[in-house]
């Protein structure tokens, strides 16, 4: 018969054996940091005391002043996020008397900067140059006036797009537009101007091969609003930015139209010469075919300067075709569009798997990033590549020019069409160089060549950003878009008792972080945050989702393995995983990878990751993710391009195997959402369950297993190696669960292991967390999203609560633990030897008798204690960096002051070690 005692030495003996195994993980760990331009910071003296509480500047990050990040969370017990119809609405709301909001989502316009500023009731955040920009879009499979674009291909489609942009001078309209007037940049290529990896400008001056350029700003690192402006706009039809009838860019338009085959010339001449002469810029000998191919253009109307940068290109066209500003007119339809409106939304976002959808022609289109500054490939790459269109055989090689890669989906990326076989080959290799730059072969600011690396360095592979300013010149010489403008922003939010509100370096206020971190003591509705929506979402599917609201609502509910530093884009941080160990050779693996594979990246989980209904993440739910999100093409599976197949390990380890490695692949890589297989397998539940169950055994044989994907149209999986006890089928998504209109909060699988959670999540899904008991609620309703834990004591529970709690981490603070392999390995000898030991204020066991893990205390170490040092073993909290000597940029000081809704978790450097925890500190 066992005695108590025996069967505690026997559980002792078991974690020293799961510590051996920590140990034995091969290769070093990565440092994860893959950009060399990092934001600077300083710590900055907080004005009042009490530094960490006052809300004020506590780092400075260049000329943004923030407060300190803690990377867990969240603080409070809910979130709601509250419909309006537009910012504008938004903002009245938040200054009336009774505002249903704390924050807002969207920058003060400029008129509102100053009263937010100079008034007791509000707040304001530094100004931050937003990580997104406005363009002009071209639905570029659509016909245009008797023009078939051709997906970006067609001559006559150069013309016309070339035509529009210089109809507008870009740079008097991010100066002169009021609703952004000294907010505001003039942009020539989709790429903001604070991208990670400083890709400058191309030389735009080249562009357009009928009116080329000459000047001081006909260089590589251009001003924006260089490109097609041969000169200062004048003004018409009351509008600054527009350019003058006889003038000598909307004669240019006008001649672009013209040698497009849209008129025979101007004004009642024939060719392009009659219209450079043109007085007027008036067409004529109008083709006979325009009338029957009239574009249709969407304007938002949700958004001021969008609606007025459409209204004012739309009145431009129709008075060049017609002598008239009005419109819309006989060559051109124009429509309002916004999220949710009557009678329609864009109808672009939404792509087809069967064909492609010509409802639309022309579109005032904006980006933002839901997680802050990108690197350049986010939009060169991953947005305008024609792999992530939806991939169906009619545009596909032999029919047509789209990557035979892209897969049928109904989000994807590339919604524009734009198939372009030589600028997919110059992003792919700006996408996988073998580095970021390359010095005496970059094109440099201040030359005029942006294809120096071809005349300086001929043999050389161009480096990521030599590819990408001749992508940049591809893109913007096809005038593929209009980039028009990138906007500086200011935030605010009520002065109401918050502190701890992140502000973002590229996506200001609204992000992951302030939802984790913002704490009051007093807030208006108990335990609430509550954060303004300017619309509403488009949808909660992770396979769905395209919207800046939709992926702020995804994130919050499902966690990726890595995520970036608010405060710096280049760092990136361990999440979900203890580690990343990247670029294994083919040759260097105990296994043959799947076809094609030339590196092969190995992560290692946590092992305290749970799903919120209890269910523990392993490697096959993310393995199951990014095979799930690459095969249906989803706008948030774009990082597992590079993908050839993910081999597991271990319930807790596994390989993720590429085709190609370049600069910038672990970011997109580690961010996509993982998800529970359970609820999105085709095999169902139970099936999923029991291989699990099988998998997770000791002595399982399931490893390793690789799994592949194959087959044309919607790929599926193919399974290796160890295949019997968690077959392929299992890895299969439900494609019926991938629909335009699937709803994960109507059938209850809107199930993540992020910080919130949709109502209370069973062992059989997830609840309602919506007003309307279904995902994109309408203006005036709102989201409802619950802390993952809440109700439970600070770290009281490990598959319970969400595994970044900010009780978890001052649990993890007490364990001494901190990823160092032989540190914690000593450290668990020190907490071993001292179990049983009587209570005393001296010494090394002292400490573990105590303080959070030891719930108060003092008491005698126990099995509680010794498994919560266990648990952290290997655990850096912010790997790849040191919390203590190199901490990743803005993150608070060791120890903090934490808070679970109404509970203060303080450390000893403030609370003291005299009383118990938790009136004193939990760290003791």
């Amino acid at each position: 018969m066992k005695t108590e005692f025996s069967a505690s030495l026997a559980k002792l003996l078991i974690v020293f054996l799961a510590i051996f195994s920590l140990a034995s993980l091969q290769a070093p760990i990565s440092n994860n940091v893959l950009f060399p331009t990092l934001h600077l910071f300083t710590a900055i003296a907080c004005p009042s005391p009490g530094a960490q509480q006052c809300g004020a500047c506590q780092v400075a990050i260049g000329t943004i002043c923030v407060e300190y990040w803690v990377p867990a969370g969240p603080s409070e017990d809910t979130l709601t996020a509250t419909i309006f119809t537009d910012e504008q609405a938004e903002f009245t709301n938040i200054q009336s008397a009774s505002p249903a909001i704390d924050f807002t989502d969207w920058p003060l316009t400029p008129d509102l900067v100053g009263p937010f500023t100079t008034s007791s009731s509000f707040r304001i955040t530094s100004t931050i140059s937003e990580a997104g920009y406005f363009e002009i879009q071209f639905l570029l499979a659509n016909n245009f006036w008797g023009c078939d674009f051709n997906f970006g291909n067609a001559a006559c489609g150069v013309h016309i797009r070339q035509g529009i942009a210089h109809m507008i001078d870009t740079a008097k309209f991010a100066a002169n537009e009021p609703s952004i007037s000294g907010q505001a940049v003039a942009l020539d290529t989709p790429v903001p101007s604070d991208n990670v990896g400083g890709l400058p400008t191309a030389n735009p001056c080249a562009w357009d091969a009928l009116f080329p350029e000459t000047g001081t700003n006909c260089i590589v690192g251009a001003p924006g609003g260089t490109a097609y402006r041969l000169g200062n706009a004048t003004g018409a039809n009351g509008i600054s930015w527009l350019q003058a009838p006889g003038s000598q860019d909307l004669n240019a338009a006008a001649a672009h139209f013209v040698a497009a085959g849209i008129a025979t010339g101007c004004d009642g001449g024939t060719g392009t010469a009659s219209c450079t002469a043109s007085t007027d810029s008036r067409l004529s000998g109008i083709s006979s075919t325009a009338a029957s191919h009239v574009p249709s253009f969407a304007i938002e109307s949700d958004n001021v300067p969008r609606l007025h940068l459409g209204d004012s290109i739309a009145q431009q066209i129709c008075y060049m075709f017609t002598g008239s500003y009005i419109i819309p007119c006989t060559y051109l339809s124009a429509r309002s569009v916004c999220p949710g409106c009557i009678p329609e939304s864009f109808p672009g976002f939404t792509t087809s798997t069967t064909a492609v959808n010509l409802s639309w022609g022309i579109y005032t289109a904006a980006y933002n990033s839901p997680t802050g500054p990108l690197p350049f490939d986010s939009s060169l790459y991953f947005r305008y590549n024609s792999r992530f269109v939806s991939g169906i055989p009619s545009i596909q090689p032999p029919n047509g020019p789209c990557a035979s890669t892209a897969v049928p989906t109904v989000s994807a990326p590339d919604y524009i069409y734009l198939c372009n076989t030589n600028y997919d080959s110059l992003t792919s290799q700006m996408e996988y160089a073998p580095y970021l730059f390359l010095s005496g072969c970059d094109p440099v600011v201040g030359s005029t060549l942006n294809n120096n690396t071809r005349v300086a360095c001929p043999t050389s592979q161009p480096s990521a950003v030599g590819g990408g300013v001749m992508a940049e010149d591809q893109f913007g010489k096809n005038a593929f878009t209009l980039p028009i403008f990138q906007q500086t922003a200011q935030f605010g939010y009520l002065n109401n008792g918050y502190f701890r509100q992140i502000t973002n370096v590229g996506t200001g206020l609204p992000n992951y972080f302030t939802w984790l971190n913002s704490w009051n003591p007093s807030p208006v509705q108990p335990g609430t945050i509550r954060q303004g929506f300017k619309q509403s979402t488009s949808s909660a599917s992770p396979f769905v989702d395209t919207s800046l609201w939709g992926q702020w609502i995804v994130g919050n509910v499902y966690d990726s393995l890595m995520v970036t530093n608010p405060y710096s884009g280049g760092q990136l941080i361990d999440w979900m995983i203890l580690s990343v160990q990247q670029n294994f050779p083919p040759a260097s693996l105990t296994y043959p990878p799947p076809p094609g594979t030339t590196q092969t990246f190995r992560f290692t989980l946590r092992s305290d990751l749970f799903f919120q209904d209890g269910r523990k993440v392993t490697s096959f739910d993310v393995a199951f993710s990014y095979l799930a999100l690459k095969s249906t093409g989803a706008f948030a599976g774009g990082g597992a391009a590079p993908v050839t197949g993910i081999t597991i390990l271990s319930p807790s380890q596994f390989d993720i195997n590429l085709s190609t490695v370049g600069p910038f692949t672990l970011l997109p890589l580690t961010s996509l959402p993982i998800l529970p297989g359970a609820y999105w397998t085709n095999s169902g539940m139970s099936a999923w369950n029991s291989g699990i169950n099988t998998c997770t055994a000791t002595g399982a044989t399931c490893y390793p297993s690789q799994y592949t994907l194959t087959g044309l149209g919607t790929p599926m999986v193919a399974c290796a190696l160890n295949c019997a006890s968690f077959p392929a089928s299992l890895m299969n998504v439900k494609l019926s669960q991938t629909a335009a209109g699937y709803d994960p909060i109507v059938n209850h699988t809107f199930v993540g292991s992020g910080p919130w959670q949709c109502g209370t999540v069973t062992s059989s899904g997830s609840g309602t967390c919506t007003s309307t008991g279904s995902q994109n609620p309408p203006v005036g309703g709102n989201y409802v999203l619950t802390r993952f834990g809440k109700g439970l004591a600070p770290a009281s529970g490990v598959s319970s609560i969400y595994f970044r709690s900010n009780g978890n981490l001052a649990a993890y603070i007490w364990s001494q633990d901190t990823g160092d392999i032989t540190h914690d390995f000593l450290n668990f000898s020190v907490v071993a030897s001292c179990f049983g030991a009587a209570v005393t204020s001296t010494g090394p066991c002292a400490h573990f008798q105590q303080g959070i893990g030891a719930n108060g205390g003092p008491i005698p170490v126990g099995l509680s204690q010794v498994a919560i040092v266990n648990r952290f073993v290997g655990t850096n909290w912010v790997a790849p960096f040191n919390w203590a000597t190199s901490p990743p940029v803005g993150v608070i000081p060791l120890q903090p002051v934490l808070y679970e809704n109404t509970l203060i978790l303080n450390p000893s450097g403030v609370a003291g070690c005299t009383n118990p925890y938790p009136t004193g500190g939990y760290d003791c």
